[in-house]
């Protein structure tokens, strides 16, 4: 049976804390660059000027944009981006 003295568990504990140190310095450089990769989108800016087609004026509205968001992200599975929303005025309703 092979006995270790206190400075020989001190050196392997230190050894053992740079290998996990270097080892997430690796991961980090290696990711790094990934995030490059995810570019925000750019929309276009007439939409994002023009103040009338995006007010939301009760809370009908918001209750209506809300499910469209929801119907459109449990069809497509994409995120949904709201142009304009407008309110329809309708005689029958």
């Amino acid at each position: 049976m092979m006995l270790f003295t206190f400075m020989d568990g001190l050196l392997f504990s230190l050894l053992s804390i740079f290998l996990v140190i270097l080892l997430i310095a690796i991961i980090i450089i290696a990711i790094s660059p990934l995030k490059n990769l995810s570019k925000t989108k750019e929309y276009p800016k007439d939409t994002l000027n023009n103040p009338s087609s995006k007010e939301i004026k009760d809370d009908d509205m918001m209750v209506a944009l809300l499910v469209a968001s929801i119907d459109y992200l449990e069809t497509t599975n994409k995120e949904p981006y709201v142009k304009s929303i407008r309110e329809i005025h309708n005689e029958n309703l």
